[in-house]
């Protein structure tokens, strides 16, 4: 229930002005309840974070589900996804990826952003069959294929998305189409009518 309303007030308000005697009043509970679970701000976050990246990679576990087996339809899959996690909890996102919250990278199998990473590293290596994860290939295709995604998202929920074309391209299409590009493929067929 706090997390649920702190990440309504976050979505809300942003980390301005955010605290966990904020949180209280917006939850209804005593000013000692937030304090009872989540001992600083900080750990509050934390747990708003592994929140996010739970959701975040559920989503894209279920992106992958519902693509065809095509390494390149499985990552724009992915990436829609993505970007709509990104576009429905802008400040969510943020949160996420912000160095001086967040704690320091895991490389925890079991933790959540860990978990969203490794679906992303499982479907770049489809990419690129026979290059070895350790291989500098992979990691320049990994970065460059997360840095297109999530670039895409934040420009879009800065509006900074430019398009002159007409009718307009929709950041979800300008996404698949420069994603493929990479790839060296075609986007996949079946998102056409979602973009």
């Amino acid at each position: 229930m706090l997390i649920a309303a702190g990440r309504e007030m976050l979505e809300a308000d942003g980390l301005r002005g955010f605290s966990l005697r904020a949180l209280s009043r917006k939850a209804r509970v005593s000013h000692a309840a937030p304090v009872h679970h989540f001992k600083t701000l900080s750990a509050f976050l934390a747990e708003c974070r592994s929140d996010g990246f739970r959701e975040l990679s559920d989503a894209l576990e279920a992106a992958k589900a519902g693509a065809s087996p095509s390494p390149t339809d499985i990552l724009c899959h992915m990436a829609i996804a993505y970007l709509k996690f990104g576009v429905a909890y802008p400040v969510m996102l943020r949160v996420m990826f912000d160095k001086d919250t967040a704690p320091p990278k895991s490389h925890d199998p079991t933790s959540q952003s860990r978990r969203a990473y490794l679906l992303l590293e499982e479907a770049v290596r489809a990419t690129l069959p026979d290059v070895t994860q350790r291989a500098p290939e992979f990691d320049v295709r990994i970065n460059a294929v997360w840095s297109l995604i999530h670039g895409f998202v934040i420009l879009h929920n800065e509006d900074q998305i430019c398009t002159q074309s007409d009718p307009p391209m929709t950041t979800g299409h300008m996404l698949v189409t420069a994603l493929s590009a990479l790839l060296g493929s075609k986007y996949p067929k079946d998102l056409e009518g979602t973009l």
